[in-house]
């Protein structure tokens, strides 16, 4: 799987494991560049979430410090909603 295939599959992944937390997405896929998934906050500007190769690892990264390992994307998908819910307060 190249770089690119691997960063569609943890983004969607992690869609889904944001839908399961009520959390709206869409997995944006530009002609050129990188795969992102924007997160949608009602009434509120969203943001949007990149998985990064760092060495062997994947990271999944959102806002200004929001950082969680790829490997457990439920976790990254909690930590993620708790943002959400933050910004939506």
């Amino acid at each position: 799987m190249t770089p690119r295939e691997k960063r569609y599959v943890l983004l969607v992944g992690l869609a889904w494991e944001l839908r399961k937390l009520c959390v709206a997405t869409s997995v944006l896929l530009p002609v050129a560049g990188e795969a992102v998934l924007a997160v949608h906050i009602p009434g509120r500007a969203g943001f949007t979430v990149l998985a990064a190769q760092s060495g062997p690892q994947w990271l999944i990264m959102w806002g200004v410090n929001g950082t969680a390992s790829a490997e457990m994307l439920d976790l990254a998908a909690r930590d993620i909603a708790a943002a959400v819910r933050g910004r939506a307060a």
